[in-house]
């Protein structure tokens, strides 16, 4: 008979127990080849993509009044090189691509990864209300009705065909409970949450904020901004 483990997260005890199953089972901790999706990573690949472009179309009105790195690259014929930028614009480009590279490779930290994910989330929805424009109250209503069915479809519908009976939001904001790698997918803002309990220390619940519950207000917003003031 399989006997309960002790081991310790932080200074608390947690005492594991270990329950037989009916099936063989295995001991490897290393999940199985294709377990997972692979369409995630190219989702996670081209949010890091969009967020450094978001962060440095966010950071340039800042770092341009520096009056430092104002010189500029020598004559070359490398691509866009060729243009010779100044030097303050390759070092700021550096700088957000290295940021989400350092996410992209740590992003399953839950005591700090979340920060950066946060930062580079802002920066993506800035970017985008920057880059959206409605032309026509018309398309703002027929986006917001669209959206609406969408929402009530995927939140409220889905729970009934799903097996785990967790709506598909959900699991694409908190990850597929069945999943080995357990990966997300980066389109929250992740906070986590105040909790005194010791199992803190061992496992730390964040409160999530989509980026269409961002942008859908906002796109609309400044499309009534603007159509009032035409």
């Amino acid at each position: 008979m399989a006997r309960p483990r002790k081991e310790r997260c932080g200074t608390h005890p947690v005492v594991l127990q270990i329950v037989p199953s009916e099936r063989k089972r295995t001991r490897t901790l290393v999940p199985p080849i294709g377990s997972s999706n692979p369409n995630i990573y190219i989702i996670i690949g081209i949010f890091c993509l969009a967020a450094s472009i978001g962060l440095y179309s966010c950071l340039s009105p800042f770092v341009r009044i520096i009056p430092y790195g104002k010189c500029r690259v020598p004559e070359n014929n490398l691509p866009y090189f060729h243009n010779r930028p100044p030097i303050w614009k390759l070092l700021l480009a550096s700088f957000c691509i290295a940021v989400s590279v350092i996410w992209g490779v740590y992003r399953n930290e839950d005591q700090w990864a979340w920060i950066l994910q946060d930062i580079l989330g802002i920066a993506f929805c800035l970017y985008m209300l920057k880059a959206i424009r409605l032309p026509t109250f018309k398309s703002c209503t027929l986006l917001l009705l669209v959206l609406f069915v969408y929402d009530v479809f995927f939140v409220f519908i889905t729970p009934f065909f799903t097996k785990s009976g967790e709506s598909i939001m959900v699991e694409v904001a908190a990850g597929p409970s069945d999943s080995y790698t357990q990966e997300k997918l980066p389109m929250v803002l992740k906070v986590p949450r105040l909790n005194s309990s010791p199992l803190a220390l061992c496992d730390r619940p964040f409160s999530l904020l989509g980026f269409g519950d961002i942008l859908v207000p906002e796109v609309h917003k400044l499309a009534d901004h603007a159509f009032m003031h035409a």
